[in-house]
């Protein structure tokens, strides 16, 4: 990205969807110009069927419309969107990844478990002064659970986990 860019990044997890719109300033630094999340709950009877379920897909794909309208109006030319879990388990993920791109102009990646611990672990080192030393993050979601070690120099062990909140409780409640 060059200074004075705007971009939005947009992450579609089991629960909701979540969007922050970005501008680069000249010094380097970025400026949050919109921050966005609305629980869409995609991975609502996902786990049990293995399929993401039609009016839980149709209300995730509302939601981006909406947000991609909000990011663009901010002047963004790229969103970048990721999409995790309940999309990576359904056998019907590409699905949705051809909705968003027909209905909302986003090119959405379903993300492996190893890469969403890696975002999560570079997200926070970001802003996180670990000095010298080692940190375990844990990063719960709906469908998965993100671990991830390393140091400021960066992550020595990435793993996913098929447990998340959603998942977990779907199992306890039969659903």
């Amino acid at each position: 990205m060059n200074m004075g860019d705007v971009a939005a990044f947009m992450d579609l997890g089991t629960n909701s969807v979540r969007m922050n719109v970005i501008r680069v300033n000249p010094n380097r630094t970025i400026t949050v110009l919109n921050k966005l999340k609305q629980m869409v709950r995609l991975g609502e009877g996902a786990f049990k069927e293995k399929f993401l379920q039609p009016e839980p897909m149709s209300r995730t794909v509302a939601a981006c419309v909406r947000f991609a309208t909000v990011a663009r109006a901010h002047g963004a030319r790229t969103i970048h969107a990721v999409a995790t879990s309940a999309a990576r388990d359904a056998e019907n993920g590409s699905l949705l990844v051809r909705r968003l791109r027909k209905e909302a102009g986003i090119d959405m990646r379903i993300i492996s478990g190893q890469e969403e611990a890696r975002l999560i672990f570079m997200g926070v080192v970001s802003g996180v002064d670990l000095g010298n030393r080692r940190a375990l993050l844990l990063d719960i979601g709906g469908g998965s659970t993100e671990l991830s070690v390393g140091t400021a120099a960066g992550y020595e062990y990435l793993d996913s986990l098929k447990l998340g909140a959603v998942r977990v409780t779907n199992l306890i409640q039969g659903d």
